[in-house]
C-alpha cells in the first residue's frame, strides 16, 4: 500500500477502463476462449469504478498508517486517535479529509488494494500464449502477491472477518464478494478452456490453497527459493485441477456416516 504521492498520480492515468486490449492478445499460438476474455472486460470496468483521483499526500499518508496498524494490531483496534497519534495530529484533523472516518478509510484501503491486485493479475498474463500459460502464471501472480505484500494478506483478514461481523458497508461488501467471485469464475474458466470438469469448484480451492502459502511454504529474498515457492504453487494447483473426485460418492459417504 505504501506508494509515493508521485507514483500514485502514475497509476491513476490512463484510465483502466480505456486499456487497450490488443497487448493481450497479440503473438498468441491459442486464443483464449469467449468467456475468458468476457471476465477479463469485466475485471477492467471493476477497476476503473472507483475514483482515485482524490488522493494526494496527505490522505495517503493516512491510507498508510491505517494499513500498517491494522496489519501489526488487527482491524478491531484501530482507532482515528490510534492513527492521528503515529501522524502527530488531532483525529477531527482526519476527519477533514476521510468524513465518513474509520470505515471511509477501510472502503478506500479495500479498494485500493483490490484494484492493486487486479492490476498484477493483468500485467502477469500479458504475455501468454496458451490457457496452460495463463494457468500457471495466475496462479504464480496469486502466489506472489499474498507471499510478498501483506496488505493482501489484510484484505483477506478484514474479508473473512466481515463474513462474521457485518461491520462492512452492504454495497462494499458486495462489490468485494463480486470481486472474489470474479477471480474464481477467471480461474474456473481457464480449467475450463484445458478440459477439466468442476472448475468452480476446484478454483475456489486453489484459491483457498494460495490465500494460505505462508502456512505452507518458507518466502525468503532469494530468487531461487522463490521461484522454487511458485513452481510448488503451481504443482499443487495442477494437481487440485486434474482431480477426479466424485462429488455426489462424496455427498453418499457423508449421508452414510452420519
Amino acid at each position: 500500500m505504501h506508494l509515493p504521492e508521485t507514483k500514485v498520480k502514475q497509476r491513476l492515468s490512463p484510465p483502466l477502463a480505456e486499456c487497450n486490449r490488443s497487448s493481450l492478445w497479440k503473438g498468441r499460438t491459442v486464443a483464449l476462449s469467449e468467456k475468458i476474455t468476457t471476465i477479463l472486460d469485466e475485471l477492467r470496468i471493476s477497476m476503473a469504478a472507483f475514483d482515485f483521483s482524490d488522493v494526494g499526500s496527505k490522505r495517503l499518508a493516512i491510507l498508510n498508517v491505517f494499513m500498517r496498524l491494522a496489519a501489526a494490531r488487527g482491524y478491531a483496534a484501530i482507532t482515528m486517535r490510534s492513527i492521528g497519534a503515529e501522524l502527530r495530529i488531532k483525529a477531527p484533523s482526519i476527519y477533514s479529509h476521510f468524513p465518513g472516518g474509520r470505515e471511509e478509510i477501510t472502503e478506500y484501503c479495500l479498494r485500493w488494494q483490490s484494484r492493486d491486485y487486479g492490476e498484477s493479475l493483468l500485467k502477469a498474463i500479458e504475455n501468454v500464449r496458451s490457457h496452460d500459460e495463463m494457468w500457471d502464471a495466475l496462479v504464480r501472480n496469486h502466489c506472489r502477491q499474498q507471499l510478498d505484500n501483506p496488505n493482501n494478506r489484510l484484505w483477506d483478514m478484514i474479508f473473512a472477518s466481515d463474513k462474521v461481523g457485518r461491520f462492512l458497508p452492504a454495497n462494499l461488501r458486495a462489490d468485494m464478494d463480486e470481486r472474489v467471485d470474479l477471480f474464481i469464475r477467471l480461474y474456473a474458466a481457464v480449467g475450463e478452456a484445458l478440459g477439466y470438469e468442476n472448475t468452480r469448484e476446484k478454483a475456489r480451492a486453489v484459491m483457498s490453497l494460495i490465500d494460505c502459502a505462508e502456512i505452507w511454504c518458507d518466502w525468503t529474498s532469494d530468487i531461487e527459493l522463490q521461484d522454487a515457492v511458485l513452481d510448488k504453487a503451481v504443482a499443487f494447483s495442477r494437481g487440485i485441477l486434474s482431480s477426479d473426485l466424485d462429488t455426489r460418492r462424496i455427498s453418499r459417504i457423508e449421508k452414510v456416516s452420519a
